[in-house]
């Protein structure tokens, strides 16, 4: 009965990946296991198998990505009852399941957010975990200081605080006085007015956030439906959806986390970031992808594991320059490679659109 979505239960460990995705998840995933096995009822991997017209989510080897990917996991499976492979079901009854929970009619959600980037997916994967309490995440996100309690006092919280949403682990390792680097915190691009996070006596390091972002986050999907849904769509700008039309993509919706932040700022909801008892748990996110990045992964991983985390880190959400070395991956970033690396995308779209189909 375990590999059965029907079937209720109290906890899940819900994960968003994609084929391309393949390269870390093959050391991300083994890490995330070791941290939240123990403390779930289920584990539901999203695997999103759909691409977009440009960017990061469209590649030639995508074939090949795709199949080492449902191969790996398949061999996971095989091992670990609680854990259920569940490629992304786009249409059909699901889909209109799945608009009506979140948005309360079918025919509203784009299936990408204007910028290509996943949107559906995020809202499927955490209605066919089918738990009270989902602890959603990304496939790249990486967490220290190891409590097993994590989860049990992450719940206690959230029963404490009747409009908390969501809680989610420590952004970062905290600094020596359980803080973080509020200017690391400035809100989203789409959406004013966004208060800057405000400290919480919780009996361990903890911040009360208006927003969420959907790195990484354990949602009460009860209190979901009694004080969020159905939620409303966060539209684009006009300049934003010239630019979706161009690449490609749909202009309907900003990312899946601003349309959660305005929805829970709008009915006075808010999430809580919480190390917890003893160690507690933090999360760090991996921002870039380099040569560099997939060689210290291994490394990287048994860092944070062992709680080997440098001063320079403390306080930061992302891994930084102080425990990886990132000069190839900012090398990428500069502007006119970003520009350049857009009008490539831009061309190839609207090459696409000209040549006959067939």
């Amino acid at each position: 009965m375990a590999h059965d979505l029907t079937l209720p239960m109290g906890v899940a460990l819900q994960i968003n990946m994609h084929p391309h995705d393949v390269r870390h998840v093959m050391q991300t995933l083994p890490h995330q296991l070791r941290q939240w096995r123990d403390q779930v009822d289920r584990i539901a991997l999203t695997i999103d198998m759909r691409q977009s017209a440009s960017g990061r989510y469209r590649a030639a080897d995508y074939e090949q990505n795709r199949d080492r990917l449902l191969s790996y996991l398949e061999g996971l499976a095989a091992e670990i009852p609680e854990l259920v492979i569940d490629p992304v079901i786009y249409d059909g009854a699901v889909r209109d399941a799945v608009e009506r929970r979140f948005f309360g009619a079918p025919g509203l959600m784009p299936e990408k957010a204007f910028d290509g980037g996943p949107f559906y997916v995020y809202f499927y994967g955490l209605m066919r975990a089918n738990c009270r309490y989902v602890l959603h995440m990304d496939s790249d996100m990486l967490f220290g200081g190891g409590s097993a309690s994590w989860i049990a006092e992450a719940i206690a919280a959230l029963q404490a605080n009747p409009r908390a949403l969501a809680i989610c682990p420590f952004p970062g390792p905290p600094r020596a006085d359980g803080t973080l680097d509020p200017a690391l915190h400035m809100g989203f691009p789409g959406l004013a007015a966004v208060s800057a996070p405000q400290m919480l006596e919780l009996g361990s390091p903890a911040y009360r956030f208006d927003g969420v972002s959907t790195r990484i986050f354990m949602i009460d999907m009860a209190r979901f439906d009694a004080e969020a849904a159905p939620l409303a769509l966060k539209r684009p700008s006009l300049r934003r959806r010239v630019r979706s039309l161009l690449f490609g993509h749909q202009p309907v919706a900003m990312p899946a986390e601003e349309v959660l932040s305005a929805n829970m700022m709008t009915k006075g909801l808010y999430r809580i970031d919480i190390l917890g008892s003893g160690s507690g748990v933090f999360s760090l996110h991996p921002p870039y992808r380099s040569a560099e990045f997939y060689a210290a992964l291994p490394g990287l991983i048994a860092r944070i594991e062992a709680n080997d985390i440098p001063a320079g880190q403390q306080g930061d959400y992302d891994v930084n320059s102080s425990m990886i070395d990132w000069t190839s991956a900012l090398r990428e970033k500069t502007r006119a490679k970003r520009y350049r690396k857009a009008l490539r995308q831009l061309l190839d779209v609207q090459l696409g659109r000209m040549l006959p189909r067939g």
